[in-house]
């Protein structure tokens, strides 16, 4: 019960605790942790922990209370449901993936579905199915030499920020102007690399209007192998200085209310210097989704 609410760092001293005690246990009571497990108002990594203390033992109880979790708010339980339903068999019919699909938030298995979606001759586009955004306004690049033009305005970002942009600016190697680009990566991934000609030390943006019919609570989910900022509606949500760390979906994110109508976004994304062949990625991926990662409808 106190896991809920709790931070990170209480959490992991909650669950410690909760085990030793779980474990001490000669007879623990199993209707007072069913009943726990069946609220799903409770914290998600604390009813995952009970689920796990009432069938760890008993694999035909994991079984069939797995099949019941298709839907669980709890996304360590829906994983494990999803995992066990494509399992079952690798001929499930369209139908029945359609179904598993819809429930799928984890990456790989949307990806799995979606594989033997097509190999029954049902096409499924997964970057719109995950929410990416794939058509972007791009320009740059613009000069980060030295990697310290992280916190510097450009005018192109100062006038983003007031709602007034112009067609081109002065950039790194003389005056540039906004393109269109977009990519049909299952992963919604935008090559900046590929944009930009593999320009080393720079800074681009990318920006964009998503319109939504009505106004709604969401995050917004990035992921990025370089420096990024995100900001949407003029509000800076998501600032991360790092470089070359890996890239992942959903590697950041943040909530954000849309409202209804067009909403503007724009990604500012930094490229070192270094030389290194891991190092020549420049990238990024964005998309906008609910809270446990299903797609928002947007125009």
């Amino acid at each position: 019960d106190a896991m809920l609410g709790a931070t990170p760092i209480g959490k992991n001293w909650l669950l410690g605790l909760a085990n030793e005690l779980h474990d001490a246990s000669d007879a623990p009571t199993n209707k007072n942790l069913e009943s726990f497990l069946a609220d799903t108002a409770k914290d998600p990594e604390a009813r995952y922990t009970v689920f796990r203390w009432l069938t760890d033992a008993d694999p035909k109880r994991r079984t069939q209370m797995l099949e019941t979790m298709l839907t669980d708010p709890s996304m360590e339980l829906r994983y494990d449901a999803i995992a066990q339903a494509l399992n079952v068999s690798e001929a499930l019919e369209p139908d029945r993936l359609r179904e598993l699909l819809d429930a799928a938030r984890h990456p790989d298995h949307i990806a799995t579905i979606i594989e033997r979606l097509d190999k029954a001759g049902v096409s499924v586009d997964q970057a719109q199915h995950m929410g990416f955004v794939t058509r972007w306004n791009l320009i740059g690049p613009f000069d980060n030499i030295g990697s310290d033009k992280f916190d510097v305005a450009y005018p192109v970002e100062v006038d983003w920020l007031q709602g007034t942009l112009a067609t081109k600016y002065a950039g790194k190697n003389g005056e540039v102007t906004w393109f269109e680009g977009s990519t049909d990566k299952k992963d919604g991934q935008m090559d900046l690399a590929t944009f930009f000609n593999k320009e080393k030390g720079c800074i681009v943006y990318a920006e964009t209007q998503i319109d939504v019919p009505s106004d709604l609570d969401c995050e917004v989910r990035v992921g990025c192998i370089n420096a990024q900022k995100v900001w949407v509606n003029g509000e800076l949500l998501i600032a991360n200085e790092v470089y070359h760390t890996g890239m992942q979906i959903d590697q950041y994110a943040a909530p954000v209310r849309l409202k209804a109508g067009k909403n503007r976004v724009l990604v500012k994304v930094c490229q070192n210097e270094q030389t290194q062949a891991w190092a020549q990625d420049y990238s990024f991926q964005l998309r906008f989704c609910d809270a446990t990662g299903k797609a928002i409808t947007t125009k």
